[in-house]
């Protein structure tokens, strides 16, 4: 995508190209971890808008360069306000390679400089306990979450939709008629990822187990696991599935349906809250793993 996104943007004629043209060929690298060539683009453009610098930071984030990123944003801030998407954007990148110095620090500025932008406080928020609870700091994950409860502020709940049946599922619900039966083939992917070699990330829980749970348990509870699971049941030679999650797909969900696209044969489409990921057959994902 990233290169496709270079080669239009390169033959398009000067006078034609607006701010959203370079937003949209930096977000393409940023999603193809195409740096250099994002940096080559930046650096010619005259009129860095908030727009402009936060797609810059987004792709600086993805792949962990946060120095630069945080070169960006100080610039940017010398003769600008703060801007929340720039420091949303290395947030996340810190949530992802489970920063906690980085994430306290990020997150403390957005709380300083945007305390009345409740969503956006309740998503740093989240960010910032799910990297402490990544790190095995619980307490200070637990901290969070209270802290957000006290102020009436609630993470929204995960759920995925598919287009079988029009079946919406949320995380670790059993309220589905035919849950035994999504429950089996579950179990039966499961068995199936564990023979290819998966290993069950206990990184992406953010929350302590209860006493009945164990991490696989957990993570194949997720609404994405219960909607592919679903799909296999009522048809157990599906060839195509495609599901639409409101939140951001977790790294295990998404080895996992990588997997599960290679070993069913099956071509998996997700939209989750920040993109398509498209899993295709041979075990691979068209964001490249870049999320």
């Amino acid at each position: 995508m990233g290169s496709k996104a270079i080669e239009l943007f390169n033959k398009m004629p000067s006078k034609l190209i607006l701010e959203e043209t370079y937003v949209c060929v930096l977000n393409a690298c940023s999603h193809s971890r195409l740096v250099e060539q994002a940096q080559k683009i930046f650096s010619n453009i005259e009129n860095k808008t908030e727009n402009i610098c936060t797609t810059m930071v987004d792709c600086f984030s993805r792949s962990s360069l946060f120095e630069e990123a945080e070169n960006i944003i100080n610039i940017y801030e010398s003769n600008h306000s703060p801007s929340p998407a720039m420091l949303m954007s290395l947030l996340s990148g810190a949530r992802n390679k489970n920063d906690c110095y980085l994430a306290e620090k990020t997150f403390n500025r957005i709380e300083k400089h945007f305390p009345q932008l409740k969503n956006r406080f309740i998503s740093a928020s989240i960010l910032l306990a799910n990297v402490y609870a990544s790190t095995g700091q619980i307490d200070k994950s637990l901290n969070v979450k209270k802290n957000l409860n006290q102020l009436s502020l609630k993470k929204p709940s995960g759920f995925s939709y598919t287009e079988v049946d029009g079946q919406t599922f949320r995380a670790r619900d059993s309220s589905h008629p035919r849950f035994k039966e999504i429950s089996n083939e579950i179990e039966k992917i499961s068995k199936e990822l564990l023979s290819y070699g998966h290993k069950y990330d206990s990184s992406c829980i953010t929350r302590s187990l209860n006493e009945n749970e164990t991490v696989e348990s957990v993570l194949c509870g997720h609404s994405e696991r219960l909607a592919i699971a679903w799909n296999f049941v009522v048809n157990p030679n599906r060839s195509h599935i495609q599901i639409t999650k409101n939140l951001r797909v977790c790294g295990d969900c998404h080895e996992s349906t990588k997997l599960i696209a290679m070993i069913r044969q099956c071509e998996i489409i997700v939209r989750d809250a920040n993109r398509i990921h498209h899993f295709h057959k041979n075990g691979q994902c068209s964001c490249n793993d870049c999320f």
